[in-house]
Formats: structure tokens, sequence, C-alpha cells
């Protein structure tokens, strides 16, 4: 993959991960109604992005892809560790969702809302962050292709 290309599939992979992340804030919100039924829709539209959330999970652990080894050729060391410290966080919050998902019920939902929205949270900062050392990697490859 060339190095632009590998700055478009992250990019369309950040899309992808933005949608989920409004697909959950929607079924969060149901899930925090007061009415039971609004309580069980949420619930179950959260129970239907489990594999969209196994996906976000996956590009957190995706450290030794080719995009990966270009953060880590050509972001210093602050930035590197700021980016994989936002993927730690981001993959423990989905496997802790993950992992209650199945016990929680629409009396039961309210834990759930809240570390969903810690994960949207996460999610939200880490596209951003990673989208600006994205442009940071494209100038410093640029920039050692001139010298």
């Amino acid at each position: 993959m060339l190095p632009r290309d590998s700055v478009e599939y992250v990019q369309k992979e950040h899309l992808e991960i933005l949608r989920i992340a409004d697909r959950l804030a929607e079924a969060l919100g149901l899930a925090g109604k007061p009415d039971f039924r609004s309580r069980q829709d949420g619930l179950a539209e959260v129970r239907a992005l489990q594999q969209g959330l196994v996906g976000i999970s996956q590009h957190c652990n995706a450290e030794n892809g080719l995009l990966e080894s270009d953060f880590h050729r050509y972001l210093d060391a602050k930035n590197y560790d700021q980016l994989q410290m936002q993927h730690r966080n981001i993959a423990r919050l989905i496997a802790g969702l993950l992992r209650e998902l199945p016990y929680t019920t629409a009396d039961s939902v309210a834990g759930l809302c809240g570390d969903g929205a810690e994960l949207l949270e996460q999610i939200r900062e880490h596209v951003a962050l990673e989208e600006d050392m994205l442009w940071r990697v494209e100038a410093r490859r640029e920039e050692l292709l001139v010298q």
C-alpha cells in the first residue's frame, strides 16, 4: 500500500468508526429514557452494534499494521504514546461493555449508558487526534522526501 493510500484507508476507517459511534449514541439515548419500551429498544440497538464495536477494538489493536508503523516512524514518542494510550483505553472500555452486555436488562441499563457515554467521548477524541496525527505523518514524510 502506498503511503497516500494508507492515509485514505484510515480516513475511511475513521468515517466508519464515527458512524458506529453515532448509532451507539442514538441507542444509548433510547436506553436512557424513562419508559421501559425505549430502554428495551435502546438495549437491542446496542446489542446490534456488537460487531461494529469489535471492529473498533480491532482498529485499536492493529499496532503492527502499515499505518501504525508510519505513526511509529514519523511521530515523536510523546504523540505516538498518546495514540497508543488512547487505543488501550478504548479497547478496555469496549471489552468491559461487551462483557456486561449479555447481563444487562432494560431495568439495569443505566450503568451501560454511563460506560457507553465514556466510550463515545474517548472514540471521538481519539479519531480527532488520529486525524491530526495523519496529517503530521504525511507532512513529515513529504519533508523527508524533499531532503
